[in-house]
């Protein structure tokens, strides 16, 4: 397994940042099969090769990712992606 952790910091309110997340939720569903399922503040997902969650904290967003083996090698162009959405979505922020 390959991980990837990403916190990216918003300025948004709580709900606007919730429905721009479930907007990429939708379309990561519609283009990659990916199934996801809120649990308060927390969007679970899994699709073959990728499990994870996303964090709606206050003010940042955490993402964990767990890649198989398949993805593995994609890691750095996947992790790059995220961060790159994340600020054209929310702003560009000091991520970590």
């Amino acid at each position: 397994m390959s991980n990837i952790h990403i916190k990216h910091p918003y300025t948004l309110l709580p709900d606007e940042a919730r429905k721009r997340v479930e907007e990429i939720a939708k379309d990561l569903k519609k283009e990659y099969k990916i199934d996801y399922s809120w649990q308060g503040d927390h969007l679970h997902f899994r699709r073959s090769g990728a499990s994870g969650s996303l964090e709606l904290g206050d003010g940042i967003i955490e993402l964990n990712i767990k890649l198989g083996m398949i993805l593995r090698p994609l890691k750095g162009k996947i992790e790059d992606s995220i961060r790159k959405n994340l600020v054209k979505e929310f702003g560009a922020g000091k991520a970590t």
